[in-house]
């Protein structure tokens, strides 16, 4: 496998960006920056991480990345604080609570956070910023959607917060009141990985047949954790309400990541869901060339999301020239524009009925997907991503 370098994207999006990259990087040269965050596979954030963290040491900042070490109560506490900072009601015990910190109190111990600078990503470090000697900027990433969190979740984590010199978000409406500084980071997709780069169509037909999933009619698919928030039931219901006018096969593919405990139950619950059911497959297997396959060879892809911090799965189909169907929800509504690339839905019914139309005009279907490749070109590739850390670091270490 070729090294991941900077270089090698000057032919994708052009030598001005990536030289403008290099000259942003220099002035943290000699700086050394941490990431830390709970997996290091499963999800977007360890993804993102992947080739963010490569990108920042080839462009000559010293950058790491950490694992957050956790028990499976950990996880599971985690995990109800994920959901109820997305509007989830919970009870706050002061069990959790002791969970929580003593999980990173013992990680701060790990850790050695010796670095000019700490990001820390999502819910599960939050806390780690209370057991350490802080002597660096700390950065909040968050991920998901706060704009309306349950207030009690907040409350508590708001201290942890406070803490930090900074937080980073991916849209504009999660900004929070609060006298720390925020900012806007978009996420963004890697156009050279596994995931989205150019396969064959020999390949595509030789992963999909090793998977089960026939080419005989049109494709849908979603790609995504099993995680309630990306509605999979309302998923499977849009597909049976759609079939009854279109024959077309629909695959749920993704991952049981290791610090989400509800993973497995999801998935069982859906693999009942389909049983006897043909023209439903459900794979749960980490194969980035899997979801590549997948993806190209669907004629359209969903994310009916109901909460969804970013959702790059459709900037991924769109790079890939697929017209993409989305929950009206977070960061959906900045890489899907209604009518143009793919449609914005806000329930079962409008689902079924914009998968019925795309199905039945496979010219408009094309055309979308052309103009969605360009829309993702210009605002979702990871240069622009990895440039808008650099500018943004630079205002705390820059030489």
């Amino acid at each position: 496998m070729t090294k991941k370098t900077l270089d090698r994207y000057r032919d994708v999006v052009g030598d001005k960006i990536v030289d403008e990259i290099y000259n942003s990087a220099s002035s943290l040269s000699e700086k050394h920056i941490v990431h830390i965050n709970s997996t290091y596979q499963g999800g977007g954030v360890a993804e993102i991480l992947e080739t963010l963290v490569l990108l920042m040491n080839d462009a000559g900042v010293n950058t790491g990345w950490r694992l957050l070490h956790g028990s499976p109560d950990f996880f599971r506490v985690t995990k109800k604080f994920h959901n109820a900072l997305q509007g989830d009601d919970i009870r706050l015990s002061r069990m959790k609570k002791r969970v929580y910190e003593m999980g990173n109190e013992n990680n701060s111990v790990f850790l050695h956070l010796d670095h000019d600078a700490v990001i820390v990503h999502d819910t599960q470090p939050l806390s780690l910023i209370k057991f350490e000697r802080k002597a660096q900027p700390w950065i909040w990433r968050c991920h998901i959607d706060i704009s309306t969190p349950n207030k009690e979740i907040w409350a508590y984590l708001k201290e942890f917060i406070l803490k930090y010199d900074a937080m980073v978000v991916s849209m504009e409406e999660y900004k929070r009141d609060l006298p720390i500084k925020q900012e806007v980071i978009m996420p963004a997709i890697d156009p050279l990985s596994p995931k989205n780069q150019e396969i064959s169509t020999s390949k595509i037909s030789k992963y999909l047949s090793k998977f089960g999933i026939e080419q005989d009619k049109p494709i849908i698919s979603q790609v995504s954790r099993f995680d309630k928030w990306k509605d999979p039931e309302g998923v499977i219901r849009a597909y049976e309400l759609a079939r009854k006018d279109v024959d077309c096969r629909l695959v749920l593919i993704g991952s049981i990541a290791s610090d989400d405990p509800e993973g497995q139950s999801m998935y069982d619950r859906l693999s009942k869901r389909i049983e006897k059911k043909r023209d439903i497959i459900l794979i749960s297997h980490e194969s980035d060339i899997l979801v590549n396959a997948i993806q190209r060879a669907s004629s359209l892809v969903l994310q009916k999301s109901i909460k969804e911090g970013f959702g790059l799965t459709m900037s991924e189909a769109l790079w890939k020239g697929t017209p993409v169907i989305g929950g009206n929800v977070g960061g959906i509504r900045t890489q899907v524009i209604e009518g143009i690339n793919g449609y914005l839905v806000n329930n079962v019914e409008e689902c079924a009925d914009r998968i019925v139309k795309l199905l039945k005009d496979p010219k408009l279907a094309n055309e979308m997907g052309k103009k969605g490749k360009e829309h993702v070109r210009e605002n979702f590739l990871v240069t622009r991503h990895l440039l808008d850390w650099f500018e943004f670091l630079k205002q705390y270490l820059a030489k």
